[in-house]
């Protein structure tokens, strides 16, 4: 049989075989990356609801379409506070968690 190729990643001390502790710190990684992009997409939704705020009432767009955009426009409030509220719900739930 042909011996299967380690990921580069997961093998830290260049021996050929993966340890448990090398797995352990793999996890950790994956876990800290999953985190910060997470992090990151609530920062982001939380700035595109604030920098849409200040954008609709600058006076380039007209009364009318902001009024005929009423809807979307709540929509996607609704969509970004999601996103942030989830964000620091799933977090005050795992802090509380370890």
């Amino acid at each position: 049989m042909a011996k299967k190729a380690l990921p580069v990643n997961l093998d830290l001390d260049k021996n050929g075989a993966v340890n448990d502790e090398e797995l352990t710190s793999a996890k950790e990684i994956r876990i800290e990356e999953k985190e910060d992009a997470q992090r990151h997409m609530a920062w982001v939704a939380m700035g595109s609801m604030l920098v849409f705020t200040a954008l609709v009432f600058l006076p380039i767009f007209p009364d009318t379409r902001i009024k005929a955009l009423a809807d979307l426009f709540g929509l996607f409030y609704i969509g970004q506070a999601g996103v942030v509220g989830a964000y620091m719900g799933m977090t005050a739930y795992i802090s509380r968690k370890r």
